[in-house]
């Protein structure tokens, strides 16, 4: 048995005996399948291919030397999934906690500091536009492991990639509306029309509730879903050899997050509720606006394809919240009016033909983008003037060049590796009035460059299966702060090195009825970023530190098995037996971290499901969906304290579905947290509780 606390919980969890049973109905498949063959004989049915762009082109997930997991248009459509935050419990090794105001927080695989996201191949800067909501989507990909070669960017730990939809050369058009749990409504729809030579599609989704956590002081509630977006997609053929993609997305949200008002889990009012909190202050609100764009444009050479991908985001955030969340910070109050942020890219790469012996591909990558932040922070036990009330900058450039080549060696042997070599520049100011603020203008400036690399070795036992191994590397740059140090240096940190190391197979069985895959993997890291951010008696401390070194490694394996053509079994699973600081001694501190488990790392994650398709007869078809995930316990804190840690904790989730036999309406109901299980999505200074259970019923017409 393994012992977890979490604040004032206590769970215990038989973690090996969990993993075992959770897993069970894809390590069984073979004799599923022998009770099922009877029926399946008469059934010719396959799992569909999965093509994807992990690798910057077109290929099937099966072929690919690397961890990559797929989520479906149509499953997000289906699953309700609309926020970044609910891909976590669909993805073993995903931890995905909220930051209010200031965005998101990735972990992968135990990799807090370099997960890259990226809209229709454009990297997205800033985690507030990576937190945007999903809807059109055609799939969600992510990348485990370093990225460093093809991706670039702070991609050490891996990359998602958000696919929206494209326009087809056939009309459609469909509507949706759904009501669920706490007075919640969503609408959501598009249009493809197409043209000549061209197609166009409209893409919208609105929801507006109340929220799901209830006030102590009055009858507010806080926490609501209430957003809008709409996106514009054009693809345009003018000649056989070049087709033009662009896609523009606004996206607004207003349903601030709960992490916004609610306490540290010490200083709940009700401890066995945590959708319960005591919020003052009288206008709380946690305003983003999120705009993107992006132009692709692709030229057919005859010998090569021409590439090029040009973007541009902007975000804008005005809040202000009550941030008292433990006896210390009683009566505070932060804002940011506004923070805004702009960035442009533009990638240019050219792509060899797929069917050769040597495929191969190399681009040229540049990237900047300017931020601003008026921040505020005032707590009264520090007196009248405010912590902070400063303006603060940030601007970044970076350049980079690249290549990858894979050489068909032999009938069964390939070897694939690559180079990137990245070169960034960051430049931040700061000028404020708050006790900490620096009262003249600070500049603090510096540069890294560093190269990454890749080498792998494939081979196909035979047409089904794919043995690969190999070595990767990635860069995170380093950064600085505006923050005097007693020598009278600014504050710097140094750039993030990994050197990863994995394993694994691809395959597929009974006649591709059957898919497992699996890895190994080891990561040795050099000179990890770490944050800390503490409210202390003599204030705020918020910092990054550089680990010297840390270890991770583990299993992670996935499988689906299409048992007849009604019954589908699919599961994950992701073990990290080692994740912690193997040399840590923070600067200034006396406190040696050395062998703390690092943060936002679970040792166990899974997520399984149960589908089932029933045709009923001539009125249509029925589906019924049954997922469980869970994960054990992490830490929020590299101390690894038990008042931020939160425990083992799973998700029962039930989808249904009615498609009917003319295909002019479909109907659907979901349950989620079935079992009301307690969990925060952040666990800090405040904290921010997961949804409760909740339910929602809704209507498409499809026409």
């Amino acid at each position: 048995m393994v012992e977890f606390r979490a604040g004032r919980q206590r769970i215990v969890l038989p973690a090996l005996r969990l993993a075992v049973v959770t897993f069970a109905s894809i390590l069984m498949a073979p004799a599923a399948y022998g009770q099922a063959q009877q029926v399946a004989e008469a059934e010719t049915v396959l799992l569909e291919e999965v093509i994807v762009t992990a690798r910057k082109v077109q290929e099937s997930v099966q072929e690919i030397p690397m961890s990559v997991q797929i989520l479906s248009g149509s499953y997000l459509e289906e699953a309700d999934i609309t926020h970044v935050y609910e891909l976590q419990f669909n993805i073993p090794g995903l931890v995905v906690n909220t930051l209010g105001m200031y965005g998101a927080g990735f972990a992968l695989r135990g990799i807090t500091s370099g997960v890259a996201t990226h809209l229709d191949g454009v990297y997205l800067g800033l985690s507030n536009l990576a937190i945007t909501r999903l809807f059109d989507l055609e799939r969600v990909e992510v990348l485990k492991g370093p990225q460093g070669t093809l991706y670039g960017r702070n991609a050490t730990g891996g990359s998602m990639n958000f696919i929206t939809r494209p326009p087809q050369d056939e009309f459609s058009s469909r509507v949706e509306a759904a009501y669920g749990s706490f007075n919640t409504i969503r609408g959501e729809g598009f249009v493809n029309i197409p043209f000549k030579k061209s197609a166009m599609r409209l893409a919208f989704i609105g929801s507006e509730g109340d929220g799901y956590i209830s006030n102590t002081v009055d009858n507010r509630k806080f926490a609501e879903s209430d957003f809008w977006g709409v996106r514009g997609s054009w693809l345009i053929n003018p000649t056989d050899r070049l087709q033009i993609d662009i896609m523009a997305q606004y996206v607004k949200d207003t349903g601030a997050s709960g992490d916004l008002w609610l306490p540290a889990p010490a200083f709940l009012p009700d401890p066995d509720d945590i959708w319960l909190t005591t919020v003052t202050l009288a206008n709380p609100y946690l305003v983003s606006e999120n705009s993107n764009v992006s132009i692709n444009v692709a030229y057919d050479l005859g010998y090569a394809t021409l590439q090029s991908v040009t973007g541009y985001a902007g975000s804008e955030v005005n809040g202000l919240d009550d941030c008292a969340g433990s006896p210390l910070m009683r009566g505070c109050v932060r804002g940011t009016n506004p923070l805004k942020y702009h960035q442009w890219s533009q990638e240019i790469r050219i792509v060899s033909k797929s069917d050769a012996s040597f495929d191969w591909i190399a681009g040229l990558y540049y990237f900047a983008s300017d931020r601003s932040d008026r921040h505020r922070l005032s707590v009264p036990r520090f007196g009248p003037v405010p912590l902070k009330n400063s303006f603060n900058t940030s601007e970044i450039s970076a350049y980079a060049a690249f290549g990858q080549a894979s050489l068909q060696m032999a009938e069964r042997w390939s070897l694939t590796g690559g180079l990137r070599l990245s070169y960034e520049n960051i430049r931040e100011t700061e000028i404020g009035t708050g006790q900490e603020d620096s009262k003249t203008l600070a500049v603090v400036e510096d540069d890294w460059s560093r190269p990454s690399w890749l080498i792998n070795l494939e081979y196909a036992a035979n047409e089904h299966m794919l043995i690969y191994g190999g070595v990767s590397t990635g860069f995170l740059s380093g950064g600085v702060r505006t923050v005097l140090l007693p020598d009278g240096e600014y504050d710097t940190f140094n750039p993030e090195i990994l050197t990863a190391y994995e394993t694994g197979i691809k395959s597929q069985w009974l006649n591709q009825r059957l898919t497992l895959n699996g890895s190994a993997f080891y990561y040795d890291f050099k000179d990890l970023q770490v944050r800390t951010l503490v409210f202390t008696e003599d204030g705020l401390f918020d910092d990054i530190d550089n680990a010297a070194k840390a270890t991770i490694y583990g299993l992670d394996a996935n499988g689906i098995f299409l048992v007849t053509n009604r019954l589908t079994l699919s599961g994950g699973l992701v073990w990290m037996p080692r994740r912690e600081f193997a040399q840590f001694l923070p600067d200034g501190s006396v406190d040696d971290l050395t062998g703390n488990v690092m943060i936002r790392a679970p040792e166990w994650s899974g997520a399984t499901a149960i589908t089932y398709e029933y045709p009923w007869q001539a009125y249509g078809s029925l589906s019924a969906r049954l997922e469980y995930d869970f994960r054990s316990m992490f830490f929020y804190t590299k101390e690894n304290d038990p008042n931020f840690a939160q425990g083992y904790y799973g998700q029962l989730n039930l989808i249904l579905r009615f498609e009917s036999a003319s295909g002019s309406w479909y109907a659907f109901a979901s349950g989620r947290n079935l079992t009301n299980e307690p969990y925060f999505t952040q666990m800090l200074i405040q904290s921010n509780p997961g949804y409760p259970v909740n339910y929602e019923l809704g209507l498409g017409l499809p026409f």
